[in-house]
């Protein structure tokens, strides 16, 4: 004889799992796929060339355009992770130009620059960059910060 294990026959008490009894499985279920849709995103993790870079705090939480990565950390500055010069150099410089940034800068293709600045970066600095980015040719020039959202 042959046993069913979700059988419908009142002959004994029940053998398998009522409809009753995955209620609150179904319940967890959606919970947890609301909290890994809620934290998930499609831009791959933030990678800094300086171990310690902390960005400033933002409420946007729509993600930054694409385009060459100009990151001013508290020691150096970098274009796409190479570095192209010192940032305290450049932060005590009498002139607006980055020189050490202008040159890489021009050899990059595209209209649009993503500068990542270090919550503790000289803003005299950072509009430098700026400044650099903008001369080198680049259109659409956008300053990154950490969305709240995103953490």
């Amino acid at each position: 004889m042959k046993r069913r294990l979700f059988s419908g026959s009142t002959a004994g008490p029940p053998q398998g799992l009522s409809t009753g009894a995955l209620a609150p499985m179904v319940d967890l279920f959606t919970l947890l796929i609301v909290a890994v849709l809620r934290t998930w995103s499609a831009e791959p993790p933030l990678e800094t060339p300086e171990g310690e870079m902390q960005l400033p705090l933002t409420r946007e939480e729509t993600p930054p355009e694409r385009g060459v990565v100009i990151d001013v950390g508290v020691d150096g500055l970098y274009v796409d992770g190479w570095r192209a010069g010192s940032a305290s150099y450049w932060a005590d410089a009498e002139g607006a130009l980055v020189t050490d940034l202008y040159g890489p800068l021009q050899q990059r293709a595209g209209d649009s620059a993503v500068v990542r600045a270090h919550a503790d970066a000289p803003w005299r600095l950072v509009g430098k960059v700026l400044l650099t980015a903008q001369q080198a040719g680049f259109e659409r020039v956008s300053l990154v910060a950490e969305s709240r959202a995103s953490l």
